[in-house]
């Protein structure tokens, strides 16, 4: 009888990215990693989302106190734990790039073990799949596929990824509520920056 190797860890990557409007000035990306919570979480995501008021509205089309409830209820999940990261990165037009390395660098720092991943980047582009899948392979990830999410195929995971990057962008544009609030989620081990 041969050697048996456990099956590669499936793992989920769910990616956005807020700056490009501001010509490179401000580059956030963000990434949720998920693995077996992924199916127990997207139900109580879209019931927050709903409890909130913000539902599947993307983060700068939202209300601020829906936005603040949302955030709220996310602070208080305790499935979110270790699974949300993001990066603040030097002026730059070179987007896709920053955003392959950012991904990567969450993957490498959550995974230990065999695994393979499926990517999901918000906004990405048919076209651009390819380069982004050449990227994170050059930065030794392992992916089992790549795809763009269109706005219309958005989940509750993409716009989780959205609303970190929302809050990370507030915060870094000095609001005194989203500091706060990236500081407990960090604090919570629920956010961690890169």
């Amino acid at each position: 009888m041969g050697m048996t190797h456990p099956l590669p860890h499936k793992l989920y990557a769910y990616v956005d990215e807020s700056g490009r409007d501001t010509a490179g000035r401000l580059f956030v990306v963000s990434v949720l990693l998920l693995a077996e919570e992924r199916d127990a979480l997207l139900q109580r995501l879209e019931a927050l989302e709903a409890r909130s008021g913000k539902h599947n509205t993307k983060w700068q089309k939202t209300r601020h106190s829906y936005r603040q409830a949302y955030m709220e209820a996310i602070r208080d999940l305790p499935l979110l734990q270790q699974t949300l990261f993001f990066d603040v990165l030097q002026p730059t037009s070179d987007y896709m790039a920053l955003t392959a390395l950012t991904t990567a660098r969450a993957i490498q720092r959550k995974v230990h073990a065999p695994y393979k991943v499926t990517v999901f980047v918000d906004g990405l582009r048919r076209h651009e799949v390819p380069l982004f899948s050449k990227g994170l392979r050059r930065l030794q990830i392992q992916t089992r596929k790549v795809r763009g999410v269109r706005r219309e195929e958005n989940n509750a995971f993409i716009r989780l990824a959205d609303a970190l990057c929302g809050l990370v962008r507030d915060a870094e544009e000095q609001q005194t509520w989203a500091r706060a609030m990236l500081t407990v989620l960090q604090q919570r081990g629920l956010v961690t920056r890169l």
